[in-house]
């Protein structure tokens, strides 16, 4: 058993900052949240981007809408900090940021376990074997001296839900319960930091394949789904994700394509 306080859970900050492009990290033990610790910094431009934000557990973690992420010792939660910019990414290119971090999340899973089903469930999570493994959140941030955005992430790495709550055993997992290994969370977070900087340089470059990248990755493709967007509930099969990053829905009034909202219920 992996005890809370192993040295694989435990992040080395000087290690990510060498191997990485983040330049600074701001390291807690626990904290309430990561994005909001560093939405509080892009406030008051106390921060150098791009910053990273880290924890070892986190108290009142957010997600899309009113969810919350659930996380316990041995997960990676963290939140990184970047000036869009800086990478050469338009302003109208951050939509499709989150479908692009989780595709870098997806690619990253390749290769730290093999064989196994990872997928895109839109808008904002990962799925590997059709349980959830990682939670994305995206916020603007400041807008001086220049635009940030705050990319929040979650993976579950060595925190088994063995000890999860009982209605999130059976929808979701980690690397551990996956594979059996136990994972240093250094080389985990450097492995997505590598893969999330190669999958902005192809959004930058506008890459026509990061988009049918989206679309083979699409959890939800064929399934019946409920979105709520705003006030509204809409019930449809989902046809995918389109290369604007736009969940596709054949509803009982037609096709319709939706840029916002969260899933609320999958047949």
């Amino acid at each position: 058993m992996l005890a809370a306080d192993d040295a694989r859970n435990r992040l080395d900050s000087d290690r990510i900052v060498r191997e990485s492009f983040v330049e600074q990290v701001r390291s807690h033990e626990t904290i309430d949240s990561t994005n909001d610790d560093a939405l509080e910094f892009c406030r008051n431009n106390l921060c150098s981007v791009p910053l990273l934000v880290v924890t070892s557990r986190q108290t009142a973690g957010r997600g899309r809408g009113s969810n919350q992420w659930w996380s316990s010792a041995g997960a990676l939660t963290c939140s990184l900090v970047i000036q869009p910019a800086y990478f050469g990414i338009a302003e109208q290119q951050w939509p499709k940021a989150s479908l692009t971090t989780g595709l870098a999340i997806c690619l990253a899973l390749d290769t730290l376990a093999r064989q196994q089903e990872v997928a895109l469930k839109w808008p904002n999570d990962v799925w590997m074997n059709r349980r959830k493994i990682c939670g994305i959140l995206i916020e603007v941030g400041g807008r001086r001296p220049a635009p940030t955005l705050v990319i929040g992430i979650g993976i579950n790495v060595n925190n088994s839900f063995a000890g999860a709550p009982d209605e999130l055993q059976e929808i979701a997992t980690s690397l551990v319960d996956t594979t059996g290994t136990v994972f240093d969370l250094t080389e985990v977070l450097i492995e997505v930091l590598g893969e999330f900087e190669r999958q902005l340089a192809r959004l930058r470059d506008d890459d026509r394949q990061l988009a049918a990248e989206w679309r083979a990755r699409c959890a939800l493709r064929g399934r019946f789904v409920e979105l709520e967007a705003g006030r509204q509930k809409i019930q449809g099969t989902c046809l995918g994700i389109d290369a604007d990053g736009a969940l596709m829905l054949q509803t009982p009034t037609g096709q319709e394509r939706y840029f916002g909202g969260v899933i609320t219920q999958i047949g």
